[in-house]
């Protein structure tokens, strides 16, 4: 069976809606799936409604996205299995919540100061996780840019006029609040950070479950470093397409990149933390 543990949608910065995403989890034979959208849970919740309704053969794994901020580096941090009522986290959520509707309203007076003339309405976007993707989206259908990966390049990519930095929580943050919530915390694409030792020093540091070994970015030769590196540490290993949909990255159709489902089995069979 093929599984897909890592997937945006119009809850955060992907293209498709929940439901499309189930329809096309259907329609590829991709049996196991879970929502992995930016800070938000409520992309899995409409995908679980929304699968009751339709009835469709595939399975939903709650998950989570948490960016956090460790030294100078980004760190993505996966939750599987989160208790969707555990109150500390979605109060968190929220007030990450509101710290980028003020970071949005910050960054589209930035983009009108550069002569740009955009609307983005955080409104539009209630319950879901929003920034640089809804701008640069925006700034694509006004017809400035021929596509979101020019606009990041010119405009809103790190160091560029208009970037602003996005709210994180700390690493040690959100790995507790997974915890909490009854899930696992997964270290996210590895073979994104700029050295190993950042890494080994993140799976030290803190308390990690598991590591992110099959991703779009991992070569086959840094699938077998990650293995390698999980058995020394004792983490279980997740995999998924890290898919948003559109033209600026890969996979950019659902069902192009998928992992097996033995290669993922511990983390969709794992209980709840006691």
């Amino acid at each position: 069976m093929h599984a897909d543990l890592h997937i945006h949608t119009t809850y955060s910065d992907g293209l498709l809606t929940p439901q499309e995403i189930i329809e096309a989890a259907s329609r590829t034979g991709i049996g196991i799936i879970s929502i992995t959208d930016h800070d938000s849970l409520d992309g899995c919740a409409a995908a679980r409604e929304y699968l009751r309704s339709t009835g469709r053969n595939v399975k939903i794994i709650a998950g989570i996205e948490l960016g956090t901020q460790f030294h100078e580096a980004s760190v993505h941090v996966l939750g599987y299995h989160i208790r969707s009522d555990y109150a500390p986290l979605n109060l968190r959520i929220a007030e990450l919540r509101n710290l980028r509707e003020k970071r949005l309203r910050d960054m589209i007076a930035k983009v009108h100061s550069l002569g740009y003339n955009v609307k983005v309405t955080p409104t539009e976007m209630l319950g879901r996780a929003y920034g640089r993707p809804h701008v640069a989206k925006a700034l694509v259908d006004e017809g400035y840019f021929a596509d979101t990966e020019k606009v990041f390049e010119v405009l809103l990519g790190e160091g560029k006029p208009a970037y602003m930095p996005q709210p994180k929580l700390s690493t040690a943050e959100a790995v507790a609040l997974i915890h909490d919530a009854g899930g696992i915390a997964c270290l996210a694409h590895p073979s994104e950070f700029s050295s190993l030792s950042i890494v080994n020093e993140l799976l030290a540091d803190f308390s990690f479950d598991g590591l992110e070994v099959w991703h779009p970015s991992a070569s086959g030769e840094d699938v077998r470093r990650w293995l390698n590196l999980a058995g020394k540490h004792n983490l279980t290993v997740c995999g998924g397409s890290d898919f948003h949909g559109g033209q600026a990255r890969y996979p950019r159709l659902f069902g192009e990149y998928f992992v097996l489902y033995d290669d993922v089995k511990s983390v969709i069979e794992y209980k709840y933390r006691q």
